[in-house]
């Protein structure tokens, strides 16, 4: 019996590490403010930066949720800010009410479609826009972000990945939805 819950005690261990839920009073705050799962939103953050705020990619992308300096930009205009540097974006609760806003945003755009939401994350939301044209697929904007936590507890491909024309994005997708159910796995019970 002690060798099996140590052994637990030890998986659990190990999948905290492997999926740490760090900054989670800010992640709360704006997912909440954004109609979002927090959990989504550290599912985004571990495959974006591995919650590390100094990150910097290649294409340079900025801070936890990678943010590119443009969007950074836009959205801040549209949130109003007055005084917006790219430099904010290192700074946690900056950069995660940015990518909140903008993942709320994406919602809106494709209509509450998780694989295009994410999709558009990674890959830019032209590219999405010219996947769902060549497939036919008919989109309806959402025209607010819903008083339910989005997404639901029944997160599906529904939007087919062969579709999704660059294969990084497809795996990112895929990675994002995985990280989702392994968060809710291990952190559904600490949030209210």
């Amino acid at each position: 019996m002690a060798v099996a819950v140590l052994a637990w005690l030890s998986r659990t261990y190990v999948l905290h590490g492997l999926y740490p839920f760090r900054f989670r009073d800010e992640i709360v705050t704006y997912a909440k403010q954004n109609g979002l799962d927090p959990l989504f939103v550290a599912a985004v953050i571990k495959n974006e930066s591995r919650f590390n705020p100094s990150a910097v990619s290649r294409r340079g992308a900025v801070g936890l949720m990678q943010i590119m300096p443009e969007t950074g930009r836009w959205v801040a205009s549209q949130l109003g800010f007055a005084d917006f540097e790219v430099d904010m974006l290192r700074d946690p609760a900056t950069n995660i009410m940015i990518g909140t806003w903008y993942l709320a945003e994406l919602k809106r755009e494709f209509g509450g479609k998780f694989v295009l939401v994410v999709a558009a994350y990674n890959a830019g939301r032209g590219n999405v826009r010219q996947w769902v044209k060549r497939s036919g697929t008919v989109i309806e904007p959402s025209p607010d972000v819903g008083l339910d936590v989005w997404p639901g507890p029944d997160v599906s491909e529904d939007f087919p990945l062969s579709e999704i024309r660059i294969g990084e994005t497809r795996a990112y997708v895929r990675d994002v939805l995985s990280s989702l159910r392994r968060y809710r796995e291990l952190y559904s019970d600490t949030l209210e």
